[in-house]
């Protein structure tokens, strides 16, 4: 991983598995949700809506105040270049400017990060942690009570710079005068050499371990002697008064002068600039022919405040994590905490329709390195400062080749497709890609199941073992239905594209071949059960009660199931994975749940995705009354800011089925991630029924069914148009807008 880092070419392929960052950790600690706890839009008040709303605020999108002892996961900055990770005390940022900020699993809360030194602060010669937190997009804010004392500390980072800033708030409850000393200190418990105090308010630090100096500057001096390492104040404070502390971190080359002009006016002026620039980003995101992005995710608007607030956080989530300083200055990357730049294909194509409305200038460009590259090699790209340069010839191994992951073939052939058929830009299938085109590479792709056979005359692939698929399911290898699904589906949209093209003998071997896997597929149900099974190597078939198989056979086939098909698949997830807010990814009866326990693809808990693609397999089977409502309770979990890598049940209640829910931390689970664009794209492809095609108007899915769900999708841009669509009592309907 190290490696990965120092490597100069501008996108490195590493065979990284989300198993590199998720090694064997310490299980979840058995508290349980304070009762009473509100969830939802939360500024100091709940928000109400008394009619159909549109965009929330930063501040509606904004945590109530949450009680750390229950969490695994301390609230982040992002700063559209990097990210920091708040400590649980009431001052220390972790924050590794240009580096990978994940260290090791030793939570919750206390996680091992790379990172500088942290600063810490006591009161009177005391510590404190925090006890209650808040999230936003632009800050993150801790808070203790040290007995009439009120402390509040606001952190935000300066927009794509690397300056972290605080604001520390001491507020007196009491009713009499209180006066209390004060102390920060720049490194608690570490060692960095020349360390110095600069002038009134700065000190110096160097990390030996980073090669990078850290410049701390106080904008409110201290007003007692500050020796180097600790700097000091004697702080009174009337009843019902505040006083404030402020001051900020910078990083600077080793040896090399500090940055002038940091200022207490720059320190205002940044500081309010932060949220403004966040507020401008979020609003462009909406609006059609803004100045930021190419494109623009579709305004909702509806009074079902559930889906209102789902759908918002679900594009939050990529904003927090888009980056705008690397080759492509539209990066979505998966994680915040990886190395710099990973981009996990599988994530990606989880939200490949929101990708392709919201920045399709860019993602044009992503996509064609992704098509240059062996989708076998690896889980993951590397983005880096400058693009590296196209290969003249594309060369693979011959035969079973399958080193990365097995969700590979299907993501980039859908992040492809998910361009074509929104953008409309039929000339991208001619471009070239090395010595391919881009419909040559779409070819390839949706054959490439035919190189994991493990011989010529099987008709499923191989997708390899556990590493290949979900990592932490022993018995999910080999044969499995999922992917042998989405070849079918590859297979018919290929068809589709060269009808266009006017290949349509072509076109019609694809659809019969399709065919034969679809039956091939069906071998693989267990007949009355709803579920699914794996056929392995040693010709063993190995019942698998897991959500991946539901969602991949109910997106991609769902036409050509029989009802009582459908109708066992659902039972067996409404009976052993649906909870009451949350979902479990596999089901506690699966054979292999005692040993697959990790949060995102196990027993308890789920990444974040499976929910949203479980509620789109759910509405594509025909049953939108147990999916929708569903739909509505995931909204109860996601009160701790916007999308993460997982979710995990904790407590004494975990096993149950109302078991309070929080974003995971054990075994390496990120606190954001890219999957969670899932759930905008359920909102529009699924409950709006957007269903683009390579020409004419936008279809719709099921038109005339309607969702139980009231609301308009605007400026949903088809081509070079945009229309409005209508979800009501009777269905969908869409009209074009001016």
């Amino acid at each position: 991983m190290g490696k990965a880092r120092s490597e100069t070419p501008s996108v490195v392929h590493r065979t990284i598995s989300r198993r590199t960052f998720c090694e064997a950790g310490m299980a979840a600690l058995s508290a349980q949700l304070l009762p009473g706890m509100s969830f939802g839009f939360a500024a100091d008040s709940a928000a109400t809506s008394s009619g159909a709303a549109g965009l929330p605020t930063l501040d509606e999108l904004g945590t109530g105040w949450l009680d750390c002892g229950l969490l695994a996961q301390m609230p982040s900055l992002h700063n559209f270049h990097e990210m920091a990770a708040c400590a649980p005390d009431l001052v220390g940022v972790n924050f590794l400017p240009g580096g990978q900020l994940y260290g090791d699993e030793s939570g919750p809360r206390w996680p091992i990060y790379y990172s500088l030194p942290l600063c810490g602060m006591t009161i009177d010669d005391r510590s404190y942690e925090s006890t209650n937190c808040r999230w936003f997009a632009f800050q993150a804010v801790r808070r203790s009570q040290v007995g009439d004392l009120d402390v509040v500390t606001t952190n935000r980072l300066v927009i794509e710079d690397t300056v972290v800033m605080w604001r520390v708030k001491f507020t007196n409850n009491g009713v009499t005068a209180k006066s209390f000393h004060v102390a920060l200190t720049v490194d608690p418990g570490w060692r960095p050499v020349n360390r110095e105090f600069i002038g009134p308010g700065e000190i110096r630090a160097t990390s030996d371990k980073w090669k990078m100096d850290y410049v701390y500057r106080f904008f409110d001096l201290p007003q007692n002697k500050t020796d180097g390492q600790f700097a000091e104040w004697q702080v009174s404070v009337a009843p019902s008064e505040s006083r404030e502390i402020r001051f900020l971190m910078h990083v600077v080359e080793p040896g090399k002068p500090g940055r002038s002009g940091l200022t207490s006016e720059w320190f205002e002026t940044q500081w309010d600039r932060t949220k403004a620039e966040w507020e401008n980003r979020w609003k462009s995101a909406f609006t059609p022919h803004n100045d930021f992005f190419s494109g623009n995710a579709p305004l909702l608007v509806t009074n079902d405040a559930a889906i209102r607030e789902i759908y918002y956080r679900s594009v939050l989530t990529l904003l927090v994590l888009l980056r705008t300083n690397l080759w492509s200055n539209r990066t979505f990357i998966t994680s915040g905490e990886r190395p710099k730049g990973v981009v996990f294909y599988w994530d990606t194509s989880l939200f490949s329709t929101l990708f392709a409305l919201l920045e399709p200038k860019q993602m044009k460009e992503q996509i064609k390195l992704f098509l240059e590259q062996d989708p076998h090699e690896s889980a993951v790209i590397v983005f880096k400062a400058e693009r590296p340069p196209s290969p003249e010839h594309l060369e693979v191994p011959a035969g079973w080749d399958l080193r990365g992951y097995a969700a590979n073939d299907l993501s980039i052939f859908r992040l492809a497709w998910s361009y074509l058929v929104v953008t409309q830009d039929k000339e991208f299938l001619e471009e070239k890609i090395a010595n391919q085109t881009v419909l040559q590479r779409m070819r390839v792709l949706a054959a490439n199941w035919k190189k994991l056979r493990l011989n010529s005359t099987d008709q499923l692939a191989d997708y390899g073992g556990a590493l290949n698929l979900l990592e932490c399911v022993p018995t999910y290898i080999n044969k499995v239905p999922s992917f042998n699904s989405a070849n079918v589906w590859m297979m018919r949209e290929l068809a589709g594209i060269l009808d266009e093209n006017g290949d349509g003998a072509e076109a019609r071997q694809l659809r019969l071949d399709a065919d034969v896997m679809f039956k091939a597929v069906m071998t693989l149900y267990e007949p009355g059960k709803g579920v699914w099974a794996s056929l392995h190597r040693d010709g063993t078939r190995v019942e698998m009660r897991h959500c991946y198989d539901f969602a991949t056979v109910g997106h991609f086939l769902a036409a050509d199931l029989p009802p009582n098909v459908c109708r066992e698949m659902v039972d067996f997830v409404q009976r052993e994975l649906l909870m009451e807010n949350w979902m479990r990814a596999q089901s506690q009866l699966d054979v292999a749940a005692t040993i697959s326990d990790r949060p995102d693809h196990g027993p308890m808990g789920a990444y974040d995705a499976w929910p949203a693609v479980t509620v789109d397999a759910l509405c594509r089977l025909g049953y939108w009354n147990i999916a929708v409502p569903f739909l509505r309770r995931t909204q109860a979990a996601v009160y701790e800011g916007v999308y993460a890598q997982a979710r995990e049940f904790h407590g004494v209640k975990r096993r149950e089925r109302d078991a309070p829910v929080r974003i995971a931390q054990r075994q390496g689970c990120m606190r954001e991630c890219t999957g969670g664009g899932a759930f905008a794209e359920t909102v529009l492809c699924t409950l709006f029924g957007y269903l683009p095609k390579l020409s004419g108007t936008p279809e719709l899915l099921n038109a005339d069914t309607p969702r139980g769900f009231n609301g308009e999708l605007r400026h949903l841009r088809h081509g070079t148009k945009t229309y409005t669509i209508h979800s009501g009592d009777a269905g969908l309907g869409v009209q074009i807008e001016a």
